[in-house]
C-alpha cells in the first residue's frame, strides 16, 4: 500500500513540474491577441483529474499558479497573478462539473475549461477597472480564440489520457 501512495505522489509531483514548465514556456509564445494562450498546462491538470481525482486536479492547478507566480515574481502583489488565479480557479471548477456530468468528451471538457478560464479572467479585470463594460467587450474575442485552443488541448488530453493509462 505504501508503495502505491509513494508512486501516486511521485507521478502527481511530476505532473506539477511538467505543468509549471509548460506554463513558463507557453507564456513566451505570442498567439496574436493579448491574453490568448493555448492552455497547455491545463492539460496536465485534467490528466491529474482522470488518474487521481478532483482534489488532486485542484491542488495541481492551484499549486501551478502559485509556484509560477513565485518564479515570475508576480506572486500575490500583481494583477497578472490574480487574473491567472481567478481564470484557473473558475476553469478548474467548471471542468470538474463538466467531467462529472458524463455528458462531455475530453474535447468538450477542454472547451468548457477554456471558456470559463476566459470568463474568470475578464470578470476579475472588470472588477479591477473603472470601465467594466469596456473590458467585457473583449470577451467575445477571447471566447472565439478559446474554441481552437480548447480543441487543441482536448486532443492532447485524449492522446495523453490513452498513453498514460499504459504507464500509470
Amino acid at each position: 500500500m505504501k508503495r502505491n501512495k509513494t508512486r501516486s505522489l511521485t507521478v502527481q509531483t511530476m505532473l506539477l513540474a511538467m505543468a509549471i514548465t509548460v506554463s513558463m514556456v507557453e507564456s513566451q509564445i505570442p498567439l496574436g491577441l493579448p491574453g490568448v494562450r493555448l492552455g497547455l498546462a491545463n492539460v496536465l491538470g485534467l490528466i491529474a483529474y482522470y488518474f487521481f481525482g478532483v482534489k488532486e486536479m485542484i491542488v495541481l492547478n492551484m499549486m501551478r499558479v502559485l509556484l509560477v507566480g513565485l518564479m515570475r515574481g508576480t506572486f500575490l502583489f500583481s494583477p497578472g497573478f490574480w487574473i491567472s488565479f481567478c481564470g484557473t480557479l473558475l476553469s478548474t471548477m467548471m471542468a470538474i462539473a463538466a467531467a462529472k456530468s458524463k455528458v462531455f468528451s475530453e474535447y468538450g471538457i477542454c472547451l468548457v475549461s477554456s471558456t470559463f478560464h476566459n470568463v474568470g479572467q475578464v470578470i476579475f479585470v472588470a472588477f479591477l477597472t473603472n470601465a467594466p463594460m469596456l473590458v467585457f467587450t473583449y470577451l467575445p474575442f477571447l471566447l472565439i480564440m478559446g474554441i481552437p485552443t480548447g480543441i487543441v488541448t482536448g486532443k492532447l488530453v485524449k492522446s495523453l489520457h490513452e498513453r498514460f493509462k499504459q504507464m500509470i
